[in-house]
């Protein structure tokens, strides 16, 4: 991505754009400003700064003012092997080092203070290690369903209709959010609940591309505010409501 430098018939250098200043929401539609450049190697528990490492590669980052939906348009044409070969190897792990316990031991002390009755149908959406659904198992539900489409070999659940869905920390990684929202959707029952955990970025105090959190290296590419989480649960029929800065619920309207 350089910059290239023509040379018109005055012999005045002019800069050409390597980057377009405006995209299309993928939420709402409408336009989304240029909000700044990270390098791709930017982790967001900054490992590869520690050990001096950049990539030289920049990433645009757009936002929209209608909806506050953030994004990188970088990633849309990437196939599963170039997230696999680019963000999700074998270092993947240094960079995001909550995955493999805590952060499935944070989800389900969440869902025990929320859901009482160990029967009930539950999908983790994006189940990673599979670690959440074996402590909810642990925990006495007795209906646990694993799914990841973004790892392994995904086998989508069959039936839909779960009066839980668990999406944790997968919202950011996805460059579609209006099929990923449809999709967790497709598999709720009408009064279930959607749980979702990413990061509030309307919280984030100056310029939000500055954030930890919008991190290339760890595949973080959608960035969501209380405003956009409402937006997308209007479509779906669903009332937004938020927990903390990370964990927010999409439940049905009227509950």
């Amino acid at each position: 991505m350089d910059v290239t430098l023509d040379e018109p018939s005055t012999g005045t250098a002019t800069l050409r754009a390597t980057h377009a200043t405006q995209q299309l929401c993928k939420c709402c539609g409408a336009p989304a400003r240029l909000s700044g450049f990270v390098d791709f190697d930017r982790d967001c528990f900054g490992y590869n700064a520690k050990r001096g490492q950049i990539r030289g590669l920049p990433i645009a980052y757009y936002s929209c003012a209608e909806c506050e939906f953030a994004f990188t348009d970088a990633f849309d044409d990437w196939s599963p092997a170039d997230y696999q070969a680019h963000i999700y190897n074998d270092e993947y792990a240094l960079f995001d080092p909550n995955f493999a316990t805590e952060r499935p031991q944070n989800t389900c002390r969440l869902v025990q203070h929320l859901v009482h009755n160990r029967s009930v149908r539950i999908l983790d959406y994006g189940s990673g290690n599979g670690h959440t659904a074996r402590l909810l198992r642990e925990a006495g539900y007795t209906d646990v369903t694993e799914y990841d489409p973004f790892h392994g070999d995904p086998v989508k659940p069959t039936q839909g209709g779960f009066d839980l869905v668990i999406c944790i920390e997968v919202a950011e990684h996805v460059p579609d959010p209006l099929r990923l929202f449809a999709e967790l959707n497709s598999y709720t029952a009408a009064h279930g609940i959607i749980l979702l955990s990413t990061k509030d970025m309307a919280e984030v105090q100056g310029n939000w591309v500055n954030d930890w959190y919008v991190a290339p290296r760890n595949g973080h590419i959608s960035f969501y505010s209380g405003r956009t989480l409402t937006l997308l649960g209007n479509s779906l029929n669903r009332s937004y409501r938020k927990l903390d800065s990370f964990r927010h619920l999409l439940m049905p309207k009227g509950a």
